[in-house]
């Protein structure tokens, strides 16, 4: 049971403790709540200004495309003419710096190609023109800034077709402005796409030819690198195909493909697990989203939570999508800073209120404590007055004058109580000494009389099946001789020959001194043996029975010898009975009676060892006395019995008062052992 003072501390303590929990984390969780709904705002505001600044960076390429493409078709620029056609091209590389090249390709196989590249020293530019009439060559030309040429060569391995290029075959099929999948350029080895238009002649329906750009999108890396998605967030753009397209490691989008060129890399090579775990949450995969769509993700990786914002660039022609994503932790940093700091405040709180609450509880328990102890005293009988404690409090001051009071009213009742009290002590004694004295004599008679109650049945019972047993087996016996002699006086003699040993038999089982287990097995089955109709087979090791063991052990041999010659295998010509012993290591003795008759096993009378005959009480009363086990089965062959005795050499004498097993209640007992030991056989 807690004190008083216990119970006020604790009580103070925890309320204030659980009141600031209360706060703190109704606090928390409502902070929480509008952060990582702010998270998905930024997630989802990065991924649309990334996705605008994608479109933006693109769009130029498609109104070049198409600005080329009237130029030539309405002859402004003559497609025929290479120098005019190279220095437009210049002068459009000059005015967009995000575009790497622009070409014109015609469907004799021609081509004027315009390009960055400063792999000659002094140049910037590089123009490429392919022939085919007279003859196919190559010519490479290389210009400054200001489009003067530095170097020229030629380039008579080159194979380069434009007809067969992707963006030509495109722009052929589709008739209209296309955009190639991304793929590295094969000069410069850098990321990027092309963009392409058909140029028709004047009956608007031959193709003359294609214009292209080349764009590359290194510059997408580089701004998904500056953007800030919190402290450890970030943004990459994926084809729908699951290649990604830029990432803030620009060096970590390029894979080596099968022939040892350059590829870009699967979102699941790339070597971060939170934009593949982004992608790979997202509910029927990137191929679902829609142009313009943009969908919210939640996922796990790196062993924490994360959010993510995927969205889809609105142009059909370039099915890429957006992801970005960052840590819940980046987010709830803040807030769980401060969940920290309002525990230790909690902490400190809890401790202040305890240093109050013990103080408060000081004052009101000691008192408390004084008149407890005051009680405990009257309890035990003690009434003399204890010094009790300054009463600070009016209503402890009462109750202090009410204790002493009442502790001077029960130390005169007492004197009167104790008087009266001896007087009837004594009276009381006296009646009990005579009620006891009478009580003990009613018990022994009750138990004279039970004991005597007991014995005289159990006698009765013995009695009678002993008679009914030798009755049966002298006419066995008789029989038995009958079926041997050829005359009257053959019959007799062995007939008493026979029943002499059965008598001897019967003495053998009745207070018996100690004896060879042998000869007890011996003298038993003396009756039956000395004829060709039984087969009596003994084995055992050589083993002494005690003095107290011999009788229930010859009883038990008895009994079962007796229920052979009127059931059992004894009882027909033909019938075999093994006896067999031995001892464990332990001093546990088992031995087994098994019978082998001639006739089936149901034949016959009903078996006196079967439950519920007084064969059957007379084995488990014998066998509890030898403190030992039975185990009946009846097979085909015969009744198998097993009896496990341990310690038989020793004395083990039976007690006193040992109750005999009432022969009602065990038949009934040992017909349902019985009955479980005839199924299992």
């Amino acid at each position: 049971m807690w004190s008083c003072r216990t119970v006020l501390t604790s009580t103070l303590v925890g309320l204030q403790v659980a009141a600031l929990l209360a706060v703190l984390a109704l606090t928390h969780f409502a902070s929480q709540n509008v952060l990582l709904s702010y998270a998905e705002q930024l997630t989802e505001r990065v991924a649309h200004d990334t996705t605008r600044f994608t479109e933006n960076f693109l769009n130029p390429a498609d109104d070049a495309a198409a600005l080329s493409q009237r130029l030539a078709e309405r002859a402004v620029v003559q497609t025929d003419n290479r120098s005019v056609l190279t220095r437009y091209f210049y002068e459009i590389l000059r005015g967009r710096t995000d575009f790497a090249g622009i070409f014109y390709g015609a469907r004799d196989g021609s081509f004027v190609y315009v390009s960055r590249d400063d792999t000659v020293e002094g140049a910037t530019y590089r123009t490429k023109w392919i022939e085919t009439d007279p003859v196919r060559s190559v010519q490479l030309d290389y210009f400054d800034d200001e489009f003067r040429r530095v170097s020229r060569r030629r380039d008579d391995t080159d194979t380069y077709d434009p007809r067969s290029r992707p963006w030509y075959v495109r722009a052929s099929e589709k008739n209209e402005v296309v955009w190639t999948e991304p793929y590295i350029f094969f000069s410069s080895q850098r990321p990027g796409i092309t963009v392409a238009t058909p140029v028709l002649g004047e009956d608007g329906m031959t193709m003359r030819g294609a214009v292209g750009i080349d764009i590359e999108i290194g510059a997408l890396s580089q701004f998904l690198d500056g953007l800030e998605v919190g402290k450890r967030g970030s943004a990459a753009i994926v084809s729908q195909t699951g290649d990604v397209i830029a990432h803030r490691e620009a060096s970590a989008i390029l894979a080596v493909d099968a022939e040892g060129g350059q590829r870009f890399a699967k979102v699941a090579e790339i070597g971060d697990p939170a934009l593949a775990q982004a992608v790979s949450s997202l509910p029927g995969g990137l191929e679902s989203v829609t142009p313009g769509e943009t969908r919210l993700t939640r996922f796990q990786a790196l062993g924490e939570s994360w959010r993510g914002a995927v969205r889809r660039l609105a142009g059909s022609r370039t099915p890429w999508v957006v992801v970005t994503y960052l840590p819940e932790s980046d987010i709830l940093g803040p807030i769980q800073r401060v969940r920290n700091i309002g525990l230790v405040v909690v902490a400190i709180v809890a401790a202040m209120t305890a240093i109050f609450s013990a103080l408060l509880a000081s004052a009101l328990t000691n008192p408390i404590k004084a008149l407890a102890a005051q009680a405990s005293h009257i309890s035990k009988g003690e009434f003399d007055d204890m010094p009790l404690p300054s009463m600070r409090m009016k209503e402890l001051d009462e109750t202090g004058q009410a204790m002493r009071r009442a502790t001077s009213w029960l130390r005169d009742y007492r004197r009167e109580n104790e008087t009266l009290t001896g007087e009837l002590r004594e009276a009381g004694r006296v009646l009990e000494r005579r009620v006891e004295e009478r009580t003990e004599q009613l018990a022994h008679a009750n138990r004279e009389l039970e004991e005597a109650n007991r014995n005289t049945s159990m006698l009765a019972h013995e009695l009678d099946h002993r008679v009914k047993n030798l009755f049966a087996i002298t006419s066995s016996l008789v029989s038995l001789a009958a079926s041997h002699a050829t005359t009257p006086q053959e019959v007799a003699d062995e007939a008493r020959g026979r029943i002499n040993a059965l008598a001897r038999a019967h003495a053998d089982t009745q207070g018996a001194t100690e004896s060879q287990l042998a000869s007890i097995v011996k003298s038993v089955l003396e009756p039956y043996a000395g004829t060709d109709d039984f087969r009596i087979n003994v084995v055992g090791d050589p083993l002494t029975v005690s003095r107290s063991n011999v009788t229930p052990i010859g009883l038990i041999l008895y009994e079962l010898a007796t229920n052979a010659a009127k059931y059992g295998a004894l009882g027909h010509p033909g019938g075999e009975v093994d006896v067999t012993w031995e001892r464990s290591a332990g001093g546990v003795v088992t031995l087994v009676w098994a019978e082998r008759s001639n006739t089936s096993a149901g034949d016959g009378d009903r078996s006196d060892t079967e439950p519920g005959g007084f064969g059957s009480i007379m084995l488990e009363a014998m066998a509890h006395r030898l403190d030992a086990t039975v185990e009946r089965d009846m097979t085909s062959a015969g009744l198998r019995m097993t009896l496990t005795m341990k310690d038989l050499e020793e004395r083990r004498e039976a007690p006193l008062h040992t109750q005999m097993p009432d022969p009602l209640l065990s038949s009934k007992r040992s017909a349902g052992r019985s009955k479980r030991s005839a199924e299992r056989a």
